[in-house]
């Protein structure tokens, strides 16, 4: 029997219309984990008018014990299990209550609903369902006898009990009822289909490895494994609900947790403080007076030191977004890519420099079988004039073997255009269940024009580069590049045809690390020395007029646009940035060379919008001014490329997951007028076979 029909309170709401506004929903293992690393994207959803949905799957009830970590009364505190799991629900519905009506003590709907394995879970909600609170309540503290939510997605443990928060709706003889591991997947894909969310946000499936034991394997990781756990039972879930072929497919981001220490900040200031205001909340330490029960005020573990963590000063995706989603084929047409319902999509104009496109459609023929495609598509035209798509199929299960991760691509038909089938390119490293952690290790590709084909890398298990090549003869074998790098890298084609790569180095005082080619196709080259700062984000590299290359980057800390030049083309950087702008934004910049000699660069801003500056490829001086687009909040990085006109085209999926275009002429200096932002709908969805 399907959830739905075990429903009996009027908190939850049918499922919903195609017709309505589409909710966001969060799927993760505690009640911080949204705050945390989802933010500041689940705020600015929040400030646009989206509804959101936040399942919890566990109580994250530690050691039962709620006071701060340096409080002396914890040597003879007693373990309140319960208590400390009531207190961290409290918590975040004062933070959530914080975050939408700027009152903490707002008041919210309790109420309660059976799942699958007859569990009862309880749903807050807030405002007449404009924030939806569902917690699964699964054990994942010191009472639990050693199993986990970890131990449930393996198999090691068949089931994990529940646990009744104090002062819960939740029926007392319901307390300890177990689920299993079927449960929980069959439960989060029934709140999928009931609230049919145009975005997904899951936590991190592959976390970085901090060591790796010698004698056993054995690896460590750089993340609490409930968030891992939690990622996967998402990821399963979100694959069983694409096959019942949704009206709206959504789109869905991956986050890091812990392992956002290990990464250049990449909030300015003010958004990372606006991220620590809302914690402190949840932490209980905001500066109200405690009115409720002892104990019950909020999460006092964390309290007001959420910034001690390390962790908070940055938001990062698993897949780190591409720029190049939006291209311009040979006819004229631009195409627009994208994954919606784990499949690739794509938006194409039905003329050239025309204002209707025609999409969301499938891009190729995707392979048959199980394996969803992650978010990120990075595309690229080769000298021919194809388009090139290079995408990652990921599936995940109980065993190691189950655990793949292979990349696809796809390119033009030489005559008439069209996406064919997808090409199996599978990974640097084989299926067997001992190649498992490599395999999950692997980055989202990076893809480079060259002087006879296209060059696609990612970092590997080695946190080098790994590469293919494609020629008129077709893929070569993978080749390890070697180096030691963060996930983030950058390429750039030169105009003699030979490409460069940079990636940011994982030793904090080695800056960015360079690959290049001194003629095309040749040997890479590594460069470890550039001096080049380590930057927030992946850069921009353009080549200038002159032969150097320019680099635009994010500034950790402060989210300032900087660029960087070479010297001489071909040779060392000029370490002394100049600064292009001082208003914060976040994430990779967009860009488009223009017929002039200039070059458009789009970034997103911290107020949720989009501005664009245009900038000299001459080697003057850097421009300051940035014109405000609007067009906020919007899912993964935008993208930009020139139409059939030579006008600008700035595109972005919205909150609904929908392509939303801004076309800017030169004519008008390219200040936004007309329509403004257009939204391309389209009536036909990617379905999962």
């Amino acid at each position: 029997m399907r959830l739905l029909k075990r429903f009996t309170t009027p908190s939850l709401p049918q499922p919903r219309q195609p017709e309505t506004a589409a909710p966001h929903l969060q799927i993760c293992a505690h009640t911080d984990d949204d705050l945390y690393f989802m933010t500041p994207d689940l705020l600015q959803s929040l400030q646009s008018g989206v509804d959101v949905v936040s399942v919890y799957l566990t109580t994250g009830e530690a050691d039962g014990i709620n006071l701060p970590t340096d409080d002396p009364g914890r040597k003879t505190a007693v373990a309140d299990f319960a208590g400390y799991t009531a207190a961290r629900q409290h918590g975040i519905r004062a933070a959530y209550a914080a975050m939408v009506t700027g009152n903490r003590r707002a008041e919210w709907q309790r109420s309660t609903m059976k799942v699958h394995d007859g569990v009862s879970v309880e749903i807050s909600t807030l405002g007449d369902g404009r924030v939806t609170l569902i917690f699964l309540n699964l054990r994942t503290g010191h009472g639990t006898n050693g199993e986990s939510i970890l131990g449930l997605w393996r198999g090691l443990n068949a089931r994990l009990d529940t646990l009744r928060p104090t002062g819960s709706p939740i029926p007392a003889k319901s307390d300890g009822r177990a689920m299993t591991r079927d449960g929980v997947i069959d439960t989060l894909t029934d709140v999928l289909r009931t609230y049919a969310p145009s975005v997904v946000r899951v936590m991190n499936p592959d976390p970085e490895r901090t060591g790796v034991n010698k004698e056993t394997g054995a690896i460590t990781y750089a993340d609490n494994s409930d968030h891992t756990a939690a990622a996967f039972f998402a990821l399963a879930a979100l694959e069983a609900y694409e096959k019942t072929k949704p009206v709206c497919p959504p789109a869905v981001e991956s986050y890091l947790g812990y392992c956002n220490k290990l990464r250049p900040n990449n909030l300015s200031a003010q958004e990372a403080a606006r991220k620590f205001s809302y914690l402190a909340v949840y932490g209980g330490e905001d500066g109200h007076e405690c009115r409720e029960a002892p104990g019950m005020c909020g999460d006092r573990v964390l309290g007001n030191r959420s910034y001690n963590r390390f962790y908070g000063q940055s938001t990062s995706y698993r897949w780190q977004p591409s720029t190049s989603w939006l291209q311009q084929r040979s006819d004229g047409r631009l195409t627009a890519f994208a994954v919606l319902g784990g499949r690739p999509v794509m938006w194409t104009q039905d003329r050239p420099g025309g204002a209707t496109w025609s999409g969301p459609e499938p891009l190729g023929q995707w392979p048959r079988g199980e394996g969803r495609c992650l978010a990120r598509l990075d595309a690229v035209r080769d000298a021919g004039g194809r388009i090139h798509v290079i995408a990652v199929r990921a599936t995940v299960g109980a065993t190691p073997e189950q655990h793949q991760r292979d990349l696809l691509h796809v390119v033009q038909d030489s005559v008439t255009g069209e996406f064919g089938t997808w090409t199996d390119l599978k990974s640097p490293y084989g299926t067997s269940a001992e190649h498992e952690p490599r395999r999950r290790a692997l980055g989202m590709p990076v893809v480079a024009a060259t002087d006879k084909g296209i060059q696609v890398v990612i970092r590997n298990f080695g946190t080098g580069l790994s590469s293919r090549v494609y020629t008129p003869s077709g893929w070569e074998p993978w080749g390890d590049l070697q180096g030691g790098a963060l996930e983030g890298a950058a390429a750039v084609t030169r105009g003699d045809g030979a490409v460069e790569l940079y990636a940011t180095s994982r030793m904090i005082g080695m800056g960015m690390l360079r690959w290049y080619q001194q003629t095309p196709s040749g040997p890479f080259q590594r460069d470890y020395g550039t001096q080049l700062a380590r930057p927030a984000a992946p850069v921009t590299l353009m080549e200038q007029s002159d032969g150097r290359l320019m680099m635009v980057s994010r500034q950790p800390g402060t989210g300032w646009v900087l660029v960087n030049r070479q010297r001489e083309a071909g040779g060392s950087w000029d370490t002394q940035p100049e600064i292009a702008d001082t208003t914060p934004g976040f994430g990779p910049l967009a860009h488009v060379r223009l017929p002039g000699g200039e070059a458009a660069l789009i970034q997103r801003t911290d107020d949720s919008g989009l501005s664009l500056s245009l900038q000299p490829l001459d080697g003057s001086p850097v421009r300051q001014r940035w014109i405000p687009l609007g067009g906020g909040p919007l899912v993964h990085a935008p993208s930009a490329a020139l139409d059939a006109e030579g006008r600008v085209v700035v595109a972005i999926l919205d909150t609904q997951a929908r392509l939303s275009t801004l076309t800017l002429d030169p004519a008008d200096g390219f200040e936004p007028g007309g329509t403004g932002w257009s939204v391309h709908s389209g009536a036909g969805v990617p379905t999962v076979s």
